[in-house]
């Protein structure tokens, strides 16, 4: 006949108990090192791009302090909010960090300077309605909104010094640093009253070249999607270092090293 062995068993529950305590302790741990790498990520982010608020910054993976052990940084996103390029107001950049290099001695020290990250990609949406006031500003008779993949441009040209109304579809082309809106059918209304040997000269004064320079982490525009409210740019960069030791004081525009 067996007998319990009391010892035995309180062993057991001490060892399960010691297991569960450092578990959560690791799991703790393992939270205030993602805070504290993400405050740090979101300060620099904000010095080294002269950004106006700070930017929101989450952490991937299931262990953080592995990563933070070995300095390297695998999965990382920063949302940007409202930041303007040379007077186009930019409603939100997301960006997708890969391969983000800290030291740990930096963590530590909480000295991060610089930070170097291998490849970036990007979400960057621009509003209808920023859109609009941007073109106002720039005193083009102009306004744009969405219709099916395209976009709707609407008002008026001067040719040879007369104004006439204009209404039709128009694409976007994207550059790297800039996006362009150009006619590619107009209103039957417009064309009716216009002779037809003026056609590429309307389609030249309604195409609009719009400059965004100085996106955060030197991102350069690849694609764009039409969207019920806004435009959705697809953006990408790599090799960027944030880097707040280049930035003079009170300088108006960030400079990221790339």
């Amino acid at each position: 006949m067996c007998k319990d062995d009391p010892v035995g068993s309180r062993a057991i529950r001490i060892t399960v108990g010691v297991v569960v305590v450092l578990l959560v302790l690791l799991f703790i741990g393992d939270r205030v090192a993602v805070r504290v790498v993400s405050g740090q990520i979101a300060t620099e982010a904000q010095r080294s791009q002269n950004l106006p608020t700070k930017p929101s910054v989450s952490i991937g993976g299931v262990l953080f302090l592995p990563q933070v052990v070995r300095g390297d940084y695998r999965d990382i996103d920063i949302d940007v909010r409202g930041s303007v390029q040379n007077g186009l107001r930019v409603d939100r950049v997301r960006s997708h960090l890969d391969g983000v290099h800290i030291p740990l001695s930096d963590i530590i020290g909480g000295d991060v300077k610089k930070i170097p990250v291998d490849r970036l990609d990007a979400d960057v949406e621009v509003t209808y309605t920023d859109l609009n006031a941007y073109l106002a500003a720039q005193g083009m008779k102009l306004t744009v909104a969405p219709a099916g993949s395209a976009i709707r441009i609407g008002g008026t040209a001067n040719v040879f010094g007369t104004d006439y109304p204009v209404e039709g579809t128009a694409s976007i082309g994207v550059e790297p640093a800039a996006f362009t809106i150009t006619p590619r059918e107009l209103a039957q209304s417009v064309t009716s009253v216009l002779p037809p040997e003026w056609h590429d000269q309307i389609i030249k004064l309604l195409t609009v070249r719009i400059p965004v320079e100085g996106l955060p982490f030197n991102l350069k525009l690849t694609a764009v999607d039409v969207l019920p409210d806004r435009m959705r740019f697809s953006a990408a960069g790599e090799h960027v270092i944030l880097d707040t030791t280049t930035i003079p004081a009170g300088a108006a525009t960030p400079s990221p090293a790339g």
